[in-house]
């Protein structure tokens, strides 16, 4: 034991010995360059140094604040890119995005990343441009005009007004007799008169004639104490003594009870059947009862199921034609359109039974283009606008009213030959070089433009802001004739009540078949088609989707809110 704690003990003081050296020998390895007595006093070398000024200090102090601010943005700008660059690297390698996945892939060089972003953004771009593109052309055409049935029933469609205007414009006898018992100036004959008659009553007469057989005119209606107005109604032939039988649907009728009398722009006096254009009807009273409230209809199809008329042109009592031949133009249009010029026209020649075959066609517009803006449609309804004479709005009593308007604007009146219900003042014998000077307002639809003018011109609003229709019926007609023998038509009647004047017609007015076409008017894109193309185009180019969509959005918002949750909770 004692032989062990000596051991013990010398080799202590071995340890205690190396360990004193070795501090020695560190001392001396560690002595310090600088020794306190070399260290100069800051009293005794005060002028070498800055003295401390407040300025100085606050200077310093502004620029500690700037520098601590510009970390914190600076930190703050750092961490939302961090954050951005996190949710982005994930969202891109999540995604079922086209060539996402190879930007952020780790296991891609850097030239290989580059490329592929690139190709993601022209893909992006192309997309872009594709979608506005097809928008542009969504745009130019909102609606498009399609072919619903070729089967569509013909009893759903109203049979067409029918509307017979006689070449003839004055009554040779009514022409005759007047003039014989009109007062006239001295050194005036009965010819003279009636020369005046076709010059203030048909226009086309009237080009070429001096103020001289105006001022004729004027003293004539004055020193009779008539107006031109008057003049008129007296002197134009009467069609309704021009229809002699009426046979409507196969059953003999009242032609009076069928017809009425009306006026037309640049007809003259016509005669028409199942018309309800004007406000006011001009059907006798007694049998105004008889009028039905709405355009008739037929449930079949062949002339025996139509209408099917005998008339006499009276040719021995033509003396102002527009044509140059005896006869009538017969007009087939919509019930509640003004006949004119726009209508289907056929000319029905004297001695003559005439097959007219009416294949009706109706468009309708779908509920879609009437929740529309009227810019965009292109088109009005009905319902929409209000019109001064006519009953109701179609584009073709818009552009008639429009005309109307024209004249009255230049004339201040319009033709006695116009229909009117008292809204516009009749002209008289003293505005008829006007409405001369202004006939053109009556065959053209632009009025404004050069007469010289060949080219066609675009136009972006129609005249007087008139608009197509949204929804129509037209009647394409086609007619046959053969030579008539009045007699064969009453061989089974009395034959001495067959007429003996051979310019008689016998004209047969019908539809051709039991089934019409029929379009449907509609928007060239809804909601769905439109997101159909454009999800389209966007996922053939990206793959893009709905989905895709919520995954962006997600990995933006939904995602750092989860993560912030699930760290401090």
């Amino acid at each position: 034991m004692i032989g062990f704690d000596d051991t013990h003990r010398s080799q202590s003081l071995e340890d205690r010995s190396t360990e004193q050296s070795s501090n020695k020998e560190m001392d001396v390895k560690t002595k310090p360059i600088f020794a306190i007595k070399n260290v100069v006093p800051y009293s005794n070398n005060f002028e070498h140094y800055l003295k401390p000024s407040f300025s100085s200090t606050a200077t310093s102090m502004a620029y500690l604040e700037k520098s601590s601010k510009g970390l914190k943005r600076k930190s703050k700008a750092q961490s939302v890119k961090s954050w951005f660059m996190e949710n982005f690297r994930n969202f891109c390698n999540t995604t079922s995005l086209h060539g996402f996945n190879y930007i952020t892939r780790m296991d891609l060089s850097k030239n290989e990343r580059i490329f592929w972003l690139i190709i993601t953004i022209i893909a992006i771009i192309v997309s872009i441009s594709l979608v506005i593109v097809s928008y542009i052309w969504n745009s130019e055409t909102p609606t498009v005009t399609v072919i619903e049935s070729s089967h569509y029933p013909t009893w759903n469609i109203p049979f067409p007004a029918v509307t017979l205007c006689n070449f003839n414009k004055i009554s040779k006898t009514k022409a005759e007799n007047m003039a014989s018992a009109l007062k006239r100036p001295a050194n005036t004959t009965e010819a003279d008169v009636i020369k005046m008659f076709n010059i203030v009553m048909y226009y086309s007469f009237a080009f070429n004639e001096s103020d001289t057989n105006m001022t004729f005119a004027k003293q004539v209606l004055t020193m009779n104490n008539m107006t031109l107005n008057d003049l008129s109604r007296t002197l134009t032939p009467n069609c309704m003594d021009m229809i002699s039988r009426c046979i409507w649907k196969g059953t003999n009728t009242r032609c009076d009870g069928l017809f009425q009398r009306i006026k037309s722009m640049g007809l003259g006096e016509c005669c028409t059947f199942n018309y309800f254009g004007e406000q006011k009807h001009n059907f006798p009273e007694k049998i105004a009862y008889l009028v039905p409230k709405r355009p008739y209809r037929v449930t079949g199809c062949g002339y025996p199921t139509g209408l099917s008329i005998l008339i006499n042109p009276f040719a021995f009592d033509y003396s102002a034609s527009s044509f140059s031949s005896y006869g009538f133009r017969l007009l087939i249009h919509d019930s509640y359109t003004v006949p004119d010029e726009n209508a289907e026209t056929k000319i029905i020649s004297s001695a003559r039974e005439s097959f007219v075959h009416i294949n009706p066609e109706s468009t309708y517009a779908t509920y879609d283009i009437n929740n529309l803006r009227i810019k965009e449609r292109n088109c009005l309804f009905p319902y929409e606008r209000r019109l001064t004479v006519m009953q109701r709005y179609s584009f073709t009593n818009c552009m008639w009213e429009c005309r109307v308007n024209l004249i009255m604007k230049n004339c201040g009146c319009v033709p006695h030959s116009l229909a009117n219900n008292g809204s516009y003042p009749v002209c008289d014998v003293g505005d008829v070089k006007c409405v001369i000077k202004n006939r053109i307002v009556f065959t053209r639809a632009l009025n404004n433009y050069n007469d010289t003018l060949s080219a066609v011109k675009n136009t972006e609003t129609f005249p007087c802001n008139c608009l197509p229709d949204c929804q129509s019926n037209n009647y394409v007609s086609e007619i046959t004739m053969g030579r008539l023998n009045v007699r064969l038509l009453f061989q089974n009647e009395d034959i001495e009540r067959a007429p003996d004047d051979t310019n008689n017609i016998l004209l047969h007015i019908f539809f051709s078949d039991l089934m019409s076409t029929r379009y449907r008017k509609e928007i060239y894109q809804n909601w769905l088609s439109a997101l159909a193309s454009f999800g389209g185009l966007l996922g053939l180019i990206m793959g893009f989707s709905i989905v895709t969509a919520f995954e962006f959005v997600y990995f933006l918002t939904f995602r750092p809110i989860f993560n912030y949750y699930n760290h401090y909770h």
